[in-house]
């Protein structure tokens, strides 16, 4: 099924109003011996982390993966580590601060990249949205938002509501789909919830009932993937209904 605000999938559905956003690397080298970073991110257990890869290369090198901090003036190496490799990827991680960073590498044989800086936020307080579950998936989608760039998104009471009272319709009724029995649309549910928004997109899926699981089922598919990484959302609801086979709703939005 085609529509202007979603697509339905295999085992999940998603919608959106707003622009996308996704990853990116950075990759430099030449045919053969090539090397790639990966921009830092805040990972699960809350340190930045940053990787750089070797590839294609028949020596051995000092392979060398910095993560630097800008600022006025000289930017600083907030970590370095370095290991000698033939091909092989290298990753580094600290301590958790506010502020904009890049991952620079070299194997000081003429390769080196440099990612572009992004700014990174440390994991929030915990949530008291939702239930341990929901706040799982919540969690878990900030890891991948994480990786790419995004900043992490904040559990709102708001979106959760649109998000629960939706799959518990969708339960109620066995089915998968955007549109609530009254015909109302996901956008049309948000704001009726008291949420007011620029941005705002959703995702479903039933019958997967670890979050796990139910967030790699999105990653796995295109239109959620973008949802769950576009970097403008900061808000997000996720509601579960394990009556009928595990029904989920995620709803996002920026004001």
């Amino acid at each position: 099924m085609n529509r202007v605000l979603g697509a339905a999938l295999c085992l999940g559905s998603v919608a959106a109003i707003g622009v996308s956003a996704g990853p990116a690397q950075a990759e430099s080298g030449h045919t053969g011996c090539r090397v790639a970073t990966t921009k830092p991110y805040v990972a699960q257990d809350g340190k930045i982390h940053a990787a750089g890869s070797r590839a294609g290369c028949v020596d051995t090198a000092l392979f060398r993966v910095r993560v630097l901090k800008s600022r006025t003036g000289p930017d600083r190496v907030v970590k370095s580590g370095s290991k000698v490799v033939r091909n092989a990827r290298v990753t580094v991680s600290v301590r958790c601060a506010a502020g904009v960073f890049y991952t620079a590498i070299t194997d000081y044989r003429g390769h080196t990249s440099k990612s572009k800086p992004v700014r990174l936020t440390c994991a929030p307080a915990p949530s008291t949205v939702g239930t341990a579950l929901e706040n799982e998936v919540v969690q878990l989608t900030n890891a991948e938002r994480a990786k790419a760039g995004c900043g992490p998104l904040k559990h709102d009471a708001r979106l959760h509501a649109a998000a629960y009272g939706h799959s518990a319709d969708m339960s109620a009724r066995n089915t998968l789909d955007h549109d609530s029995a009254d015909g109302r649309t996901f956008d049309q549910r948000i704001k009726a919830a008291g949420y007011s928004f620029t941005a705002a997109a959703e995702n479903i899926m039933k019958d997967l009932s670890k979050p796990s699981d139910v967030v790699q089922g999105w990653m796995n598919s295109a239109g959620h993937r973008q949802n769950i990484l576009n970097c403008a959302y900061t808000d997000i609801g996720v509601g579960y209904v394990a009556a009928g086979g595990s029904y989920w709703t995620q709803d996002f939005g920026k004001h």
